[in-house]
């Protein structure tokens, strides 16, 4: 049983190699003084802990020995998976009261986008990007909008580093077409779609300051506060998940009757807030957000 053991943490350190110690430690549910106790051998893993490293070689081994078929079959249920837990974000959303005067090739942008056919999202963008007669003709008011769809749509597919650099270069574009009266709500979810990408890249410390500064730039946008949560969550930082617990219940009660029962249909199976389900908080959570529900069911009516 010990060579076992010991054949696994050998295997597991040669894949993860390049990766820094506080990623693995953040995925294994561990700290990284104890991360680097394994590392050097003078640790042994629990029960748990080497599940969760077999888990990860084995989903290393299936990506790295996988079709192209495979990996557009893997990203499509990420994607599938996903979309129970996020709500849909879809360009015509946005209800910022500005007139911005689209490309005409833009319309079947936003009909593929709600249809959720993401591929054809990006490759319609970057054609017309990239073509030297269409790019230069794009108002600089809309270039913001169009290259966020971009950065959702490759998030969408997967494709994380695509997606925040995208959604990076919308918010430089912002702030460029409107220097002093950015639309905040499509900047916010620039950021918040920045901010997942990292999750998923296993970049949670930047992606949680992302979904800080969302919040910043736009206290109404309730995705910045569940993603926080989910951040601490998966940092095993009982302090922060105590304090975002606080901030969501808080800010709550300005957000849809449909978002708190899609939040609290989530928290049960969220695999990102594992950590906070085992937390005495998470009951006073999902209690004092359904006072929440019912008092906005009451005043309805």
């Amino acid at each position: 049983m010990a060579d076992r053991i010991r054949l696994t943490i050998g295997r597991f350190f040669a894949k993860f190699d390049t990766v820094p110690t506080s990623t693995l430690a953040n995925k294994l549910g561990v700290n990284d003084r104890t991360m680097q106790r394994m590392r050097d051998g003078t640790n042994e893993p629990s029960d748990g802990t080497l599940r969760r490293m077999l888990e990860l070689i084995d989903a290393h081994d299936a990506e790295a020995l996988a079709t192209d078929e495979e990996r557009l079959a893997r990203a499509e249920q990420l994607r599938a998976n996903h979309e129970k837990r996020q709500r849909d974000i879809a360009l015509s959303a946005y209800k910022d009261n500005r007139e911005k005067r689209y490309p005409r090739w833009f319309d079947r942008v936003i009909a593929n986008m709600n249809a959720g056919d993401y591929q054809q999202v990006i490759d319609t963008i970057l054609d017309h990007l990239d073509d030297p007669i269409t790019s230069p003709s794009i108002p600089k008011e809309a270039y913001p909008y169009i290259v966020h769809a971009l950065g959702t749509a490759f998030y969408r597919t997967g494709r994380n580093l695509e997606a925040s650099q995208y959604s990076t270069e919308a918010i430089v574009a912002l702030n460029k077409a409107h220097p002093n009266d950015k639309p905040t709500k499509l900047e916010a979810w620039c950021i918040i779609i920045r901010g997942l990408s990292k999750m998923r890249m296993w970049r949670t410390r930047e992606a949680f300051a992302d979904f800080e500064e969302a919040i910043l730039v736009d206290r109404e946008v309730d995705g910045g506060y569940y993603n926080a949560l989910c951040c601490a969550s998966l940092l095993n930082a009982e302090d922060l998940v105590g304090l975002w617990t606080g901030r969501y219940i808080e800010a709550a009660a300005r957000f849809g009757f449909d978002d708190i029962n899609d939040v609290l249909d989530r928290v049960e199976n969220d695999k990102d807030l594992d950590f906070f389900r085992k937390l005495p908080i998470f009951k006073d959570f999902k209690e004092r957000l359904l006072q929440i529900q019912s008092e906005k069911q009451k005043r309805s009516k």
